[in-house]
């Protein structure tokens, strides 16, 4: 409910002031107001507006399922539902497949599993499947396992159990049961499968971050956006207050100076030592990511509204524009272009289900 939404949301805005380790700078938000309208613009003119406004550059890889894979629904769950703590342990080698690290490493193992004749989309398959198959479908360059492989294996066998169960095999039902419903769906997820439930607790007081739930739903949203799709999700122009959470992402806010970590706190992450799901640490870089989030999107909205943008660029005039996919695209594109730059900030390395 919204009531219950704006309680999560003033929890987040306790938390950032109250932080200790992490802050917000607020004036160099300005800055990456700025950088996000220069990637519209350069979007713009090379007519590329409506894809980073419209849907998500990230899901456009030639691993992911087409737009009409009648597969795609449950495809797009167990991607999600393995995509968290990517990283390798300290002096351990990278985890890459096919020269690709991170997510994208992930969409390239599950689709050469396809290719291969595995399928990687049904429970009736995935949750049978012993840890020797798994390493085996996961197996990365150089004969690398996948960080956390036999605790991927265990949600994965959760989460099945679960749609075998409740939705007669198939994520789709899940998603017809919320009847379009964005939130609907995203509550639904939270509390049904394992891994995607997420409610923190910081100073006796507890907050829903959603993260893992809400970026299924948006990639839900991104395929089936047909009018007559019984898939359909209708979102609303102020989404849920949260982010693609790449821990990457956070690496961005930092190059930018818009996270900032205390002495003390950013000595610690140079030791690369883990950050435990649920921590102080953890929660207050979660909260000031995803309130600098919020606050990039008000300060972007307002900006757009002026008649030099709307005149220049038609796609602002639509009722349901909403700059949150934008913002999306412009971290992930950001990323793909710097990353060997942005692996000079120290990297929070948070061992976690949820991102």
């Amino acid at each position: 409910t919204m009531s219950q939404e704006k309680q999560d949301i003033d929890t987040m805005r306790y938390i950032a002031a109250k932080s200790q380790n992490v802050s917000i700078n607020m004036r160099k938000i300005n800055d990456l107001a700025t950088e996000v309208i220069a990637y519209m613009s350069r979007n713009h003119n090379n007519e590329n507006i409506y894809a980073v406004t419209r849907s998500y550059v990230r899901l456009s890889s030639e691993f992911h399922p087409e737009k009409d894979d009648k597969r795609t629904a449950d495809w797009l769950f167990v991607l999600n539902t393995l995509n968290f703590s990517l990283w390798s342990l300290k002096d351990m080698p990278e985890w890459t497949v096919n020269g690709f690290t991170g997510y994208m490493a992930l969409c390239a193992a599950i689709k050469r599993a396809i290719d291969n004749g595995k399928p990687m989309w049904d429970p009736k398959f995935y949750t049978t499947l012993s840890i020797v198959e798994m390493i085996q479908i996961f197996q990365g360059d150089n004969n690398i396992s996948m960080p956390r492989t036999s605790q991927r294996l265990t949600i994965l066998h959760e989460v099945g159990k679960v749609l075998l169960d409740d939705y007669d095999g198939t994520f789709a039902n899940c998603i017809k049961s919320c009847e379009h419903d964005a939130i609907k769906l995203m509550v639904t997820i939270h509390d049904k499968f394992p891994s995607y439930d997420d409610v923190v607790i910081y100073h006796d007081r507890s907050v829903r971050l959603f993260t893992k739930a809400w970026t299924l739903v948006t990639d839900i949203w991104n395929y089936f956006d047909d009018e007559e799709d019984e898939l359909r999700i209708d979102i609303e122009r102020m989404k849920h207050s949260t982010i693609f959470v790449d821990y990457r992402v956070v690496q961005i806010f930092n190059h930018f100076n818009v996270l900032v970590y205390s002495k003390k706190f950013l000595d610690e992450l140079k030791k690369e030592e883990f950050i435990f799901h649920g921590t102080k640490e953890e929660i207050e870089i979660r909260c000031c990511s995803l309130m600098i989030v919020r606050y990039l999107h008000q300060m972007l909205m307002k900006t757009l509204e002026q008649d030099t943008f709307v005149k220049q660029i038609p796609v602002l005039k639509l009722p349901d524009f909403d700059c949150t996919c934008l913002i999306d695209n412009f971290l992930w594109d950001y990323l793909q272009l710097h990353n060997k730059q942005l692996k000079k900030n120290v990297l929070c390395k948070i061992y976690t289900e949820s991102y």
